[in-house]
């Protein structure tokens, strides 16, 4: 029925534990705790321009350094390896990844993200092998859901919108999928089994 499924990174292929690196990066900072942190990091315009790309991880995190106040011995090479802790494993989207395939499926990822959170991707094998294309908002400058950025998608592959099986998390990017003539599903990694929904839909 499709000839791709299209996968976001976080919580789908990957879970995401923003708290994995605020407990952490909070005992550095004079002014701010965990809490605080998560709160002045995520759904704000420094979340948006590190992920369009706007300015790199050497940048934003002076910019975090002027936020939170962190003591100087707080380097930019300890602060890289615990905001990579963000990103944890989830099996069950690498075997939803694995099963798409084996189904001969074409299979991308597209998602929101930074350099140093999709880096990860590549310290996974089947993460960094499987996926033919990765469409990244740092890379092309745009983020869900502005539809330019499944557009971007569309222009490489050479795929129609109805050719293309979309997996989020979030039910309003599915919903932009969706509006471009996408089928979408929305995946909760706490409930569902991806691998199964992957072969009901595809098979």
């Amino acid at each position: 029925m499709y000839k791709a499924v299209i996968f976001d990174f976080g919580n789908v292929l990957c879970k995401v534990e923003r708290e994995n690196f605020v407990r952490v990066a909070a005992r550095h900072s004079r002014t701010m705790g965990a809490e605080d942190l998560l709160n002045a990091l995520w759904g704000t315009e420094l979340e948006y321009e590190f992920e369009t790309g706007k300015f790199d991880s050497h940048e934003y995190f002076k910019r975090l350094q002027a936020i939170a106040d962190f003591d100087p011995v707080y380097s930019y090479e300890r602060f890289v390896e615990d905001y990579k802790r963000i990103i944890v494993p989830n099996p069950d989207g690498e075997w939803g990844l694995k099963t798409a395939a084996g189904l001969g499926a074409r299979t991308f990822v597209l998602s929101n993200t930074s350099f140093l959170h999709a880096s990860v991707i590549f310290d996974n094998e089947v993460l960094g092998t499987y996926p033919e294309l990765y469409i990244l908002s740092y890379k092309v400058g745009v983020m869900k859901p502005d539809p330019r950025i499944w557009k971007k998608l569309l222009e490489y592959t050479r795929l129609e919108p109805e050719d293309c099986l979309y997996i989020d998390d979030i039910e309003q990017y599915c919903e932009a999928a969706r509006s471009l003539g996408m089928s979408a599903f929305r995946y909760d990694f706490r409930t569902q089994y991806l691998s199964q929904e992957l072969k009901n839909m595809l098979q």
